[in-house]
């Protein structure tokens, strides 16, 4: 089955220091196993959803902020088996690689691509792309059998981003407000929009909610963007896995729990 588990949906300080939503990143599991953004908490949520960290292949880190790399360290020892057995790979934003022991380091096979660059990981090709207007990070594209995976991370709203989101199946946006509140360094709803409009995905899926989001109700934000581009949009939830065989069914499940928050 090619899948990814959101291990936590929170994003910004205030959700992460609540725990109102988790903030352990994401978990994929396509033609390998990785761990996307392990933030606060990645190896307890992992373990929580039933996911065996010692079976990773691939840790990737997009970003040196907290709720993006906090538990990079910690899942390097679960995948190399307390750093005793030198296995997998671990793939970082440039400016972030300081934050990272060389201890931890020594004990997998470091990448730090740059925007634009491929690299595989076993036979899974997966392709860095840019952020805009926040501070330094990289997105990634992943070339999965079952279509192309794009995870934006934190940015801003530009156009030229637009053609590294084109082509994807499942868009993955780190949407932290809601059309109320804007900041030029991460999206919002009406931004997300934008984007969705632009790149028409077979599904987008809006994650990484701040605690205005969280106010505003993710549900109905994704609604929002979903009657505005007329493209399946839906608000992940902690737990949530999506399934690339089966998108029709996470759409109805979603819309079973609205109203939730």
């Amino acid at each position: 089955m090619a899948s990814f588990t959101f291990l936590g949906t929170g994003g910004g300080r205030f959700a992460l220091l609540t725990q109102r939503r988790y903030s352990g990143g994401i978990w994929l599991d396509f033609e390998s196993t990785i761990i996307l953004d392990p933030g606060p908490g990645a190896l307890v949520r992992a373990l929580q959803f039933g996911k065996k960290p010692d079976k990773l292949d691939a840790i990737l880190v997009s970003h040196k902020h907290l709720d993006h790399y906090n538990d990079a360290e910690v899942m390097i020892e679960a995948m190399t088996y307390g750093t005793k057995n030198k296995r997998g790979f671990f793939v970082i934003d440039k400016n972030a690689l300081g934050y990272i022991s060389e201890y931890h380091q020594n004990a997998v096979k470091v990448l730090v691509p740059e925007p634009g660059e491929e690299f595989n990981i076993n036979k899974l090709k997966i392709q860095a792309i840019p952020t805009f207007n926040h501070e330094d990070g990289i997105g990634f594209r992943f070339f999965t059998e079952k279509g192309i995976v794009t995870y934006a991370s934190d940015t801003g709203y530009s156009k030229e981003l637009i053609e590294h989101y084109r082509g994807s199946r499942i868009l993955i946006l780190n949407v932290i407000f809601p059309n109320s509140k804007e900041i030029k360094s991460h999206l919002n709803t009406e931004k997300a929009s934008r984007i969705v409009r632009k790149v028409k995905p077979e599904l987008a899926v809006i994650q990484h909610f701040g605690m205005s989001m969280l106010n505003a109700n993710p549900d109905r934000e994704a609604e929002s963007i979903e009657r505005e581009t007329k493209i399946r949009t839906i608000a992940a939830r902690d737990g949530m896995t999506i399934d690339l065989e089966n998108l029709d069914k996470i759409k109805r499940e979603s819309q079973l729990s609205l109203g939730e928050f």
